[in-house]
C-alpha cells in the first residue's frame, strides 16, 4: 500500500471509530416524524406495479401504523454511487467489460438522475462527486486501470458516508471480483453502517462462489460482508458468471431501483430512542426486500 493508501485508509478508519456513535443515530425519515422505507415487491422475480397504500401494512416495533404513503420510485430521480473494483485482478478483458458496464449504466440514467464514481483498490478515491453531467464520469471510466490489492469495506463505507441527504433516492452500486484484503474498516463496521443507512446497497460479485471440501464436493460459500450489507440494506446482491454479464446487471440494478416503492409512515406508540424493527407487509401482493429497520436518536 502507497503512503497516500495508508493515509487515506487511516484518516478514514480515525472517521469511523469517532463516527460510530453519530451512525447509530442515522435514521432515514425526512423529518420529524415521518419515516420513508424503499420496499421492493416482486412475483416470481418480476416487480409488482400499481399498488398503493391500502395494499400495505407495517409494524414498527411491532405496533400496527397506518400507511401515509405510496409512491412508485420510477417517478424520482435517482443517486447512484458507482463504486468499482480497479484492483490488480481485474486488469485486462474483466477491465474492459467494467468500463462497458459503466457506460452502460451512465446511459441508462434520466436527466435528473445523479451519479457518482468512486474507485478502490489498495486505496479508495473519489473519482467524482454525484453530478448530473455524465462526460467527467465517461472519461475517469475510461481512464481506469487495475493495479493492487482490495479496500471494499473502505470503499463501501466511503459511499455510504457520502451519499445525499435529499429528495433523491440514494444508491450505491458496487463491483468486486475478490475479496476484501486492504481495508481498515471491519466486517462488522461495514454491516452496522449498511443496517443503519437509508442507502440501498446493490452488490454485483464476480466471485467463485463454491469452495472444493476435501472430498471433492462443492458447498455454498458462506455470504461476504457485502452481502450482508445488501441484505440489511434491503438491497440485492447479483452474482455474474462472467465480466460479459456486468452491463446486464449495472443495468437491471438500475431498473430494480425504479421499480421500488417509498412507503411513508408518521409512527404511533413508539416514540422510543433507539433500533426500531420493522416489517412490511402486501397482503398478499408479492415477496417483499426492504431494511430491517431504522433508529431514533437519543433525546437531548
Amino acid at each position: 500500500m502507497t503512503v497516500r493508501g495508508r493515509f487515506v485508509a487511516l484518516s478514514m478508519l480515525m472517521s469511523a471509530l469517532a463516527t460510530i456513535g453519530a451512525a447509530a443515530q442515522t435514521t432515514f425519515r425526512a423529518g420529524v416524524d415521518l419515516v420513508r422505507v424503499d420496499v421492493s415487491v416482486t412475483h416470481g422475480g418480476q416487480p409488482v406495479r400499481g399498488l398503493t397504500a391500502s395494499d400495505f401494512s407495517i409494524h414498527d416495533s411491532g405496533v400496527a401504523q397506518r400507511v401515509n404513503s405510496v409512491t412508485l420510485l420510477d417517478d424520482l430521480a435517482v443517486s447512484v454511487s458507482i463504486v468499482l473494483d480497479t484492483s490488480g485482478s481485474v486488469d485486462g478483458e474483466r477491465l474492459r467489460h467494467l468500463i462497458d458496464a459503466g457506460q452502460g449504466l451512465l446511459a441508462s440514467l434520466r436527466p435528473d438522475d445523479r451519479a457518482a464514481l468512486i474507485t478502490f483498490s489498495d486505496r479508495v478515491d473519489v473519482q467524482v462527486p454525484l453530478t448530473t453531467e455524465r462526460v467527467a464520469i465517461s472519461t475517469r471510466l475510461s481512464r481506469m486501470t487495475g493495479r493492487g490489492a482490495t479496500a471494499l469495506h473502505d470503499a463501501v463505507w466511503t459511499a455510504l458516508e457520502l451519499a445525499p441527504q435529499d429528495e433523491t433516492r440514494p444508491l450505491v452500486l458496487v463491483f468486486t471480483d475478490g475479496v476484501d484484503n486492504a481495508s481498515w474498516i471491519p466486517r462488522s463496521g461495514l454491516v452496522e453502517l449498511a443496517r443503519r443507512t437509508g442507502v440501498v446497497i446493490h452488490a454485483v460479485e464476480l466471485l467463485d462462489q463454491q469452495v472444493v471440501t476435501a472430498r471433492g464436493t462443492r458447498v455454498q460459500a458462506p455470504p461476504s460482508a457485502l452481502d450482508l450489507a445488501a441484505e440489511v440494506s434491503g438491497g440485492r446482491a447479483w452474482s455474474a458468471v462472467s465480466s460479459k454479464d456486468l452491463r446486464e446487471l449495472f443495468t437491471r440494478a438500475i431498473a430494480e431501483m425504479r421499480a421500488r416503492y417509498l412507503v411513508t409512515y408518521y409512527p404511533q406508540g413508539v416514540s422510543k430512542p433507539g433500533w426500531h424493527p420493522l416489517k412490511i407487509g402486501t397482503k398478499g401482493r408479492g415477496d417483499i426486500t426492504a431494511r430491517a429497520g431504522y433508529v431514533v436518536p437519543p433525546r437531548e
